[in-house]
């Protein structure tokens, strides 16, 4: 009886423990996190803005152990990339991952970015994104509110257009969108087209009603928002790189423990290089889509585009006074694997 009675207890005691290890365990898993972040994007969930959001947030969510979640809104959702900006110096919003020229209207440091053919390849931009210039321009974004925490990518852009362009003559007239950045403007001018600023939710309207001839974009933007489907032809020009700044909020950056904020670092790097693979394959897969589709792919010489393009853009932009410090200008293209 004594041994029945002592094998109960035990029993009971066993079920006592599961029981509260159990609770114990739901009420972790019931716990709120700490920082339920909001991120948005311009783009839609099959670009690598997103997959890169995606992993950033899993990152997080893992590396933290639950204590930081992430949910993603993205086709501009919560509006276009200078609303979302401004959302993140307000604190309202508190993630997003933006092309760099939105920026310009905050800061003059990232239109190095935006001259044109100021990278020859991928390497040469990973090597000065991830390098000193990089570093130091993220870092001076926190005097307007922003933390800079990686810089991703959207990669080079082609010309779309209806006409056949191949050489830098054949865009006399030609009215092409550009990013709301006045040196792309230019640059587009340069060679005797018609440069047009526009926010990209007006792009493919205006396009589709013939209010613009073209627009320079990546493969996989033309690509996931079918802008060939009323584009016939595709420029490989590569005349502008697109670096793609993952930026959070100053002030829900500030409110993180160190031990977080250690988090949030290991996980953006982490998920800056999965982005950029993404992004690399993801063009490939839009380049084929479209060919598939039908689409004209023009080869060019980008020589030619080279010195459309460059000369004048640098006489107006770069040197002493004026908008790039000739130094950092040659700082940059010294850095090319290249040479």
């Amino acid at each position: 009886m004594k041994k029945f009675r002592l094998f109960s207890t035990m029993l009971l005691s066993l079920a006592v423990f599961f029981f509260a290890a159990g609770g114990a365990g739901q009420a972790r898993a019931a716990q709120k996190p700490e920082f339920e972040l909001v991120g948005g994007i311009n783009l839609d969930t099959a670009h690598p803005y997103y997959l890169g959001m995606v992993r950033f947030a899993e990152l997080m969510e893992q590396k933290s152990g639950g204590k930081i979640t992430m949910k993603i809104f993205p086709s501009a959702q919560l509006g276009n990339e200078r609303d979302v900006t401004e959302a993140l110096q307000l604190g309202s919003v508190d993630v997003t991952l933006i092309s760099a020229a939105p920026l310009s209207s905050f800061t003059d440091d990232f239109q190095i970015f935006d001259f044109p053919y100021i990278f020859s390849n991928r390497e040469h931009a990973y090597t000065v994104l991830d390098g000193e210039v990089g570093r130091t321009i993220l870092k001076n974004l926190e005097e307007h509110g922003l933390i800079g925490l990686e810089l991703m990518e959207n990669g080079f852009y082609w010309i779309s257009n209806n006409k056949g362009i191949e050489h830098p003559k054949d865009m006399a007239g030609i009215k092409i969108r550009a990013l709301e950045n006045q040196m792309q403007v230019d640059a587009y001018n340069a060679t005797g087209a018609n440069g047009i600023a526009m926010a990209f939710s007006e792009v493919f309207t205006s396009l589709q009603n013939a209010t613009l001839d073209a627009t320079g974009l990546t493969p996989s933007v033309i690509g996931s928002q079918k802008i060939y489907t009323v584009q016939k032809f595709l420029a490989t020009t590569d005349h502008f790189y697109a670096a793609a700044p993952l930026l959070m909020s100053k002030s829900t950056y500030d409110r993180m423990s160190p031990e977080l904020r250690k988090v949030v670092r290991e996980a953006a790097a982490e998920a800056r290089d999965y982005q950029r693979d993404r992004s690399k394959k993801f063009d490939e897969a839009k380049i084929k889509e479209m060919t598939d589709y039908g689409t004209k792919i023009i080869e060019v010489d980008k020589q030619e585009w080279i010195d459309a393009m460059v000369p004048p853009t640098y006489k107006k932009y770069v040197g002493r006074g004026k908008l790039i410090d000739a130094a950092l200008y040659d700082k940059v293209k010294a850095m090319d694997p290249m040479k």
